[in-house]
């Protein structure tokens, strides 16, 4: 799999559905750029493998919208392994965005509400909620470390990804950890080398 960063947080959130904000960092990315996350050739003559969709959940205007996008992937020529590419704001593995994620945990966190109004509000369930809790709270202390994460308040880390963390954030997590920020499961790196063509 192959992480676009950089290119999310370039555009203009206010104005895009997160279908369009997809498009938008999809048209940006040029795969030439990228070197195989495998083999480590820098510059393999990328070729176009095939494509999958997957859902895109949002939350948009006060509703909760499940998109179909299309996610492309390439094979690289040097080793002949395959990688999709993967915006920041797409979490792998799951069909919801980061941004819908920080904006259930902020409410969570910041507003007087019960977890049901939360769930309700965002069409979740209440063990979906408490996975994010936990996910978020668990690389938020890998990510400070826990003297710092023992000092920093929650909804202070929180505000300061919200409403979308920044390109150094989202690309120093991901080379330190080998994974997404809020990506769940243990899909590391060299798990991921186990799949086939």
């Amino acid at each position: 799999m192959i992480r676009a960063f950089g290119l999310f947080c370039k555009l203009n959130l206010i104005n895009l559905t997160a279908y369009e904000a997809f498009l938008q960092a999809m048209s940006a990315v040029s795969i030439h750029d990228y070197a195989c996350p495998f083999c480590s050739c820098a510059h393999p003559d990328w070729q176009k493998h095939a494509s999958y969709e997957r859902f895109l959940i949002s939350f948009e205007h006060g509703l909760t919208v499940t998109y179909t996008i299309m996610v492309i992937r390439y094979k690289c020529t040097s080793c002949g392994h395959t990688h999709a590419i993967l915006p920041e704001h797409l979490i792998p593995y799951s069909s919801y965005s980061l941004p819908f994620i920080l904006t259930v945990l902020r409410d969570y966190y910041t507003r007087p509400v019960s977890v049901e109004s939360v769930c309700s509000k965002y069409d979740i369930s209440v063990s979906t909620l408490y996975a994010w809790h936990s996910l978020f709270l668990t690389h938020k202390k890998i990510w400070l470390g826990l003297l710092e994460d023992y000092l920093s308040g929650t909804v202070h880390f929180l505000g300061s990804l919200y409403p979308f963390p920044s390109h150094p954030f989202l690309s120093g997590f991901f080379s330190a950890m080998r994974h997404s920020f809020l990506q769940a499961g243990h899909h590391s790196f060299r798990a991921a080398r186990s799949y086939p063509p």
